[in-house]
């Protein structure tokens, strides 16, 4: 399994915009840009692929920008990168797997690479973007 610049940039941005969910206000893409150091025309394309998915809403107009579509604790980053890089194991691939002509070796190399892209969507489903930014345990700040 291999994650692309955009399914990269695409997962920055997305923990940019957990990042200033409080202020309560959309970011601009520029912003996201400068902040996470990512091209901004092609952050502009992968805004899009988001909020064609309903993972972002977009507002225009001067004050205008991105903000998660959802609580960060409901989106995965499975779901992200699903959006932004297609699906995980090549559909060809998947056929491939279901033919009886294939070798017997064809066959277990193909329910082995399977397994392997299963379990990899399973971890994948199961983190959220809240948990990408949780902050470190080391990082709290005690008051007396």
């Amino acid at each position: 399994m291999k994650i692309g610049s955009k399914g990269f940039y695409g997962v920055l941005a997305m923990t940019e915009l957990v990042r200033t969910r409080n202020a309560g206000r959309p970011i601009q893409v520029k912003e996201i840009a400068q902040r996470q150091k990512i091209p901004e025309e092609f952050l502009g394309h992968i805004m899009v692929l988001l909020k064609r998915a309903d993972l972002v809403r977009s507002h225009r107009g001067p004050g205008g920008g991105y903000l998660l579509a959802h609580p960060p604790e409901s989106i995965s980053l499975g779901a992200v990168l699903q959006v932004l890089e297609g699906p995980f194991i090549d559909p060809e691939i998947r056929g491939q797997k279901k033919q009886s002509t294939a070798s017997v070796v064809a066959r277990r190399l193909l329910e082995t690479w399977a397994s392997a892209v299963q379990a990899s969507e399973k971890i994948l489903e199961e983190v959220t973007l809240a948990d990408l930014c949780r902050p470190e345990e080391g990082n709290r700040m005690y008051y007396i």
